[in-house]
């Protein structure tokens, strides 16, 4: 079985260590190493670790906004609902801009939307496809703009043969389970800008630690995910992880209250020390895995499946590899019915919402080119064998030619 988004990263040896971690399990230096590991991405930065990359970016915005009288921060449309709401959680005005042929930010609508009142910018980087970078931040420059680069698709892509997340004011990564690594939960702050570091490190401070029930139950529910997707093709262990879901026994990457713009309890945290050690055995396999995505996407282009723009000089990692068409519902259902769970990233502007998008600030109509292609895109895994992306093509040009 083939699943984008049911723990698509843990191998054997992830399984055996978070059965111990459940046990009691800890490295006390494990956070050291997993820092040495991210200076080679990030070299003499500063960085903080959290329990989502979400409450990173409310942590980073709270903060920014101390240092200037701007409220509104630019964000593009065909996203997830979590970044206009950490921005609302901080206080701060989302503002939408449309996206371009690589589903990053448009630079016309950019220089539309922004203004004298525009504090920050993210830098989504979708589906691991660097965006125009440079134009983007001179851009920014101009206006005094802070730059955030949102590294939760492309941790380990490059732009000028630099890894991203060097450019800008600020990166943000995320750990969760469908990302480009995971630790289960987690995200981290990388400050590039030294100005605001002793400012955030104090705030840092005073963030709370995740409780113990709490990581406890984090990990033997995605032990329960682990075992559950060996056995999901049979429809009583989707209904029984659906009811565990409900019962929150289970992981849920978007809890209910942010589904309709509420911020949840425990929604900003530190990152949990036990977690340490599982986040450092991923982050060892980050090039094997981004290898890999690669391999299979060229797999992908090679098929003349693409339909988008690489922005040069970028080095892709293909988190996920889109791809359009109008019988994508048709082709999701058949392919479940084959065991292969493809992806609906993004089947919405702001997923998984599909009504009242006014709740997170957005409008019918301010990004036309996102929202149209919403109707066609779904996308393929790169994180499998190469014989299964063969399988998988082979099928899809049924549906294609």
């Amino acid at each position: 079985m083939i699943n984008i988004d049911l723990v698509p990263n843990f191998e054997k040896d992830d399984l055996e260590l978070i059965k111990k971690i459940a046990f009691g399990y800890q490295d006390l230096l494990s956070k050291k190493r997993v820092i040495k590991i991210l200076e080679n991405y990030f070299p003499n930065k500063e960085i903080l670790f959290f329990n989502s990359a979400r409450g990173a970016l409310t942590f980073l915005l709270t903060n920014l906004k101390k240092f200037s009288e701007r409220r509104s921060v630019i964000t593009q449309a065909f996203s997830c609902l979590v970044v206009p709401n950490a921005i609302k959680f901080a206080n701060l005005q989302p503002v939408f801009v449309d996206i371009d042929k690589s589903f990053n930010l448009n630079l016309d609508d950019l220089k539309n939307k922004l203004n004298s009142d525009t504090l920050a910018l993210i830098i989504q980087n979708t589906f691991g496809i660097p965006a125009k970078i440079e134009e983007i931040l001179e851009i920014a420059r101009k206006k005094n703009v802070f730059v955030i680069e949102n590294l939760t698709h492309s941790l380990g892509a490059k732009y000028k043969d630099n890894y991203l997340g060097n450019f800008g004011d600020f990166a943000l990564l995320s750990f969760n389970r469908n990302k480009v690594v995971s630790s289960i939960i987690g995200g981290a702050l990388i400050i590039n800008n030294p100005i605001f570091k002793d400012e955030f490190l104090k705030e840092y401070q005073k963030i709370e630690e995740m409780g113990k029930l709490e990581i406890k139950r984090l990990i033997f529910g995605t032990l329960i995910l682990i075992y559950g997707k060996k056995y999901y093709r049979y429809e009583i262990t989707k209904r029984i992880l659906k009811f565990l879901r409900e019962l929150g026994l289970t992981p849920e990457m978007i809890k209910k209250e942010e589904k309709i713009g509420l911020r949840p309890k425990n929604y900003l945290l530190k990152f949990p020390f036990e977690l340490f050690v599982l986040l450092e055995n991923q982050l060892k396999k980050l090039e094997k895995f981004n290898e890999q995505r690669i391999k299979i996407a060229s797999i992908y282009l090679q098929a003349n499946l693409k339909n988008f723009e690489i922005n040069e000089p970028s080095e892709p990692i293909f988190l996920r590899f889109p791809v359009f068409s109008e019988k994508r519902n048709q082709i999701l259902d058949y392919f479940q019915k084959k065991k292969i769970y493809l992806g609906d990233w993004y089947t919405s502007v702001l997923a998984p919402a599909s009504n009242n998008l006014e709740i997170f600030g957005y409008q019918k109509g301010l990004c036309p080119y996102a929202e149209e292609l919403t109707k066609i895109v779904f996308n393929l895994p790169t994180l499998i064998k190469v014989e299964e992306a063969h399988l998988i093509l082979e099928d899809l040009k049924k549906f294609l030619d």
